[in-house]
């Protein structure tokens, strides 16, 4: 009976919360719902990020294959246009010569051939005839000797010719497969830039409030030295504030610096000005002046990361790379932009298009810089050492 009562008792005792089941409404329930469905967006970004960093990274090594591929082809095509002027130039000056060879000796036959129609005996009967007939053959011998050398050019300068219009003929038709196969290559790097700046900008969200304090920093700026300084400060203080949101230690900076890698030139061309050369209005020149093809590809000339890219003064439309080790390059003369303000590029990577035509109507030009804390240094003597 003890032991029945017992039992009653027990069955009688309220069921403690720990064993009760929790109402699927509950508010525990739901958060910890939302716990689990936050970290799984989180890891779905993550790997979405992943996956888009990876497209982006394959679209920028396509891009510098496809660069150097333009580059080398841009290479060609500028010999070839050198030589076809060049060839175009000598035979302008040999055909010149020829016609006045030709008339010479055309003039000179002539009075041979009436010397020749002249009867004996009407050079007898003039008077003083023998005499000036033996002054004339003396002297159609002391200058036959000049007409062979003249008759023997002529017949040179006709040979070069026929070789100058076969070169030209020969060139023109390599020129023209090279720039059909330049356009087609050129087609292919404008489709690969504009799928790079689509998966940048999936990556990115801030790019447009960027674009706006640059444009307040670079209105802010007194020079070159100025804007590469505040761009550095900008930078700086955009990292430390993306570090404070995400409550860690600041990294050095908000995008990591890829390598130099091997420096080049951003354009294929001629170098008119070297650095401390005089340049066009007589002051010393601080970089580099190229002139290119019309509508070359700009390329960076080493790894790094774009801190500005727009207007800037004197300097029209520009684009400044940071490098490793505080260096920054200046490329200046550009007729369109084809990247954007934090980007990361490799070196030979497409950055932009050169000017179809100078100011003036002539070729193109650009300029480029290579600047270390602001300072500009001589390119040639840097690429060595990054």
């Amino acid at each position: 009976m003890k032991y029945f009562l017992l039992a009653l008792l027990f069955l009688a005792l309220p069921v403690s919360a720990q064993d009760a089941p929790v109402p699927a409404d509950h508010p525990s329930v739901q958060i910890e719902k939302d716990k689990k469905n936050t970290e799984a967006r989180k890891t779905e970004l993550e790997q979405k990020s992943k996956k888009l960093e990876s497209e982006l990274g394959d679209t920028q090594k396509t891009l510098v294959d496809v660069a150097k591929k333009i580059t080398k082809n841009e290479e060609e095509l500028i010999k070839l246009e050198k030589r076809i002027l060049r060839n175009k130039i000598e035979q302008k000056s040999i055909e010149t010569r020829l016609k006045k060879d030709r008339n010479s000796i055309g003039d000179l036959v002539l009075a041979l051939e009436r010397l020749e129609r002249t009867p004996p005996e009407a050079v007898i009967a003039r008077p003083g005839a023998p005499l000036e007939t033996a002054q004339s053959a003396m002297l159609l011998q002391s200058i036959l000797p000049d007409i062979y050398k003249r008759a023997e050019s002529l017949k040179k300068d006709l040979k070069r010719l026929d070789t100058i219009i076969a070169e030209l003929q020969e060139d023109q038709t390599e020129a023209k497969r090279a720039s059909a196969e330049l356009a087609e290559k050129q087609k292919t790097a404008a489709s690969l830039v504009k799928e790079r700046k689509n998966l940048y900008a999936k990556t990115r969200s801030d790019i447009k409030e960027q674009e706006v304090a640059l444009r307040e920093i670079s209105a802010r700026s007194d020079n070159l030295k100025d804007l590469v300084g505040k761009l550095e400060t900008y930078e700086n203080d955009r990292t430390q504030q993306v570090a404070g949101e995400a409550g860690r230690a600041a990294p050095a900076r908000a995008t990591p610096m890829p390598k130099a890698g091997s420096a080049q030139l951003p354009i294929s061309g001629t170098i008119l000005v070297g650095y401390k050369d005089t340049d066009a209005i007589g002051a010393e020149s601080q970089g580099l002046t190229i002139q290119g093809r019309s509508g070359s590809l700009v390329v960076s000339p080493m790894g790094g990361v774009v801190r500005y890219a727009g207007y800037f003064k004197n300097y029209g439309e520009i684009i400044i790379v940071e490098h490793q080790k505080d260096y920054h390059s200046l490329i200046a003369g550009l007729a369109r932009i084809d990247t954007v303000v934090g980007q990361s590029v490799a070196a030979g990577e497409p950055v932009g298009i050169l000017a179809k035509t100078a100011s003036d109507g002539g070729m193109p030009t650009l300029y480029y810089e290579l600047r270390l804390s602001g300072e500009p240094v001589n390119p040639a003597r840097k690429f060595a050492g990054l």
